[in-house]
């Protein structure tokens, strides 16, 4: 487990070497004259300076892999996507594989973000305006991360957390280890999921009933069935109740909960700040997790109304495309308004201002019939999430970047600083 886990982080960081690249080299070169430039100068500084052994490994692989992994890739993703794109959009596979090779060279698109960012749609205009993944997840959060922060990651320290500064969230009814005395566990309906993890990987929802009986669909255990179940896979989970929808979400899911992705950042003096949001919805059999690198469904989300948009998937699969309709249910997503939408606002915000050492949170909210509810935060929140559903990115004269970029300059004066403080 162990060793498939260490190969699959150096496969994903040879991934963003290979993204990367052309960012790198450019941002080096550049002089600096807009956010955007500073976010890629920033991370063009620590793209050559590998941390750990790991990293170094992935830099050469990256390094030496790029000229055959680059059209390789775009020709993998052509042939999985390119006629979906011709029959809707009119532009041939050889025309789509030709751009994807050129977006790559000027602004790092690297396989199937080209399709993620919808990029087959003038894409020489608007590549450049989308903040890539691997300037942020291998970059720019790093650099903004607190050494010893508050706990984002940690899910039932999180609530905890929350608890204690009256910010509304799911809580963590029990943990169960590998070992250690059986939990009792809520008479209720269940949603565990790892105490460390991301993009809902490993959650499981399990529907009482009877008295200490639970199903997922597939088998019915008891409480002490259900716990061994769990520590079978050697790994700390935590137990929730499962938190049913607001009635009028409950036509836009195929049963797993609904959410809302609210991204918040810090402003200039400290103060979050929504920058921008989308909704989430599960599609399918799925009945456990909406999270849209599972396979869920995603729109915009109006910051002002509230209003949804056009939806999709992630768009590494065109074959979808966008609706104005949930695929499953039939129902409308288009133009219906989120309930309780100030109120979900109003949280994001007050939950950020709980975990202020934090620049950039995304939230994940859930909207019950009494209001929303925090269900998790995410320090290294999604760009392919949110940019997806925006036609021009957080480099266009965005918020986002502007105070990215503030902050950066924050930290190199406070590091500045305290070198001159120190001599």
């Amino acid at each position: 487990m162990e060793t498939r886990r260490l190969l699959g982080n150096l496969l994903e960081t040879t991934v963003y070497v290979i993204a990367g690249l052309p960012i790198a080299i450019r941002g080096m070169l550049i002089e600096p004259k807009t956010p955007a430039d500073e976010l890629r100068r920033a991370f063009a500084s620590i793209y050559w300076k590998p941390r750990s052994l790991s990293d170094g490994i992935a830099l050469a692989l990256g390094l030496m892999l790029a000229p055959v992994a680059v059209p390789a890739a775009d020709l993998w993703f052509t042939a999985r996507n390119g006629r979906a794109v011709r029959i809707r959009e009119g532009k041939g596979l050889a025309s789509q594989f030709a751009e994807q090779l050129r977006l790559y060279v000027t602004a790092g698109i690297f396989g199937p973000w080209y399709y993620i960012l919808s990029l087959h749609r003038d894409g020489t205009r608007r590549a450049p305006t989308f903040l890539q993944r691997c300037v942020t997840k291998r970059g720019i959060y790093d650099l903004l991360r607190p050494a010893a922060g508050s706990p984002l990651s940690d899910k039932r320290e999180f609530s905890k957390w929350c608890i204690r500064a009256g910010v509304r969230c799911v809580r963590c009814e029990a943990s169960i280890g590998a070992t250690g005395d059986l939990p009792e566990l809520p008479d209720a309906d269940l949603f565990l999921k790892p105490r460390q993890g991301c993009g809902g990987k490993g959650a499981e929802r399990w529907d009482r009933v009877g008295d200490q009986r639970w199903s997922n669909g597939d088998q019915v255990l008891d409480r002490d069935g259900l716990i061994r179940r769990l520590r079978a896979k050697r790994r700390e989970f935590i137990v929730q109740k499962w938190l049913t929808p607001h009635r009028d979400l409950i036509p836009l899911t195929s049963g797993a909960l609904p959410t809302v992705r609210v991204l918040t950042v810090l402003d200039e003096r400290g103060v979050p700040e929504i920058a921008a949001a989308v909704f989430r919805m599960s599609i399918g059999a799925n009945r456990t997790v909406d999270n849209i690198h599972a396979g869920g469904l995603a729109c915009s989300v109006s910051l002002a109304l509230g209003t949804l948009g056009l939806a999709s998937n992630l768009g590494a699969d065109s074959r979808l495309g966008w609706t104005s309709y949930h695929p499953t249910t039939g129902a409308r997503i288009e133009g219906r308004r989120l309930p309780f939408w100030n109120e979900v606002k109003q949280l994001a915000l007050k939950a950020h201002r709980a975990f202020s050492d934090r620049v950039m949170i995304g939230w994940d909210i859930g909207i019950a019939d009494d209001g929303p509810i925090v269900i998790e935060g995410n320090s290294g929140p999604d760009m392919d999430l949110m940019q997806r559903f925006m036609d021009f990115g957080f480099c266009h004269e965005h918020r986002f970047s502007e105070l990215l970029a503030y902050h950066l300059r924050a930290k190199d004066r406070a590091a500045i600083a305290d070198l001159k403080a120190a001599a």
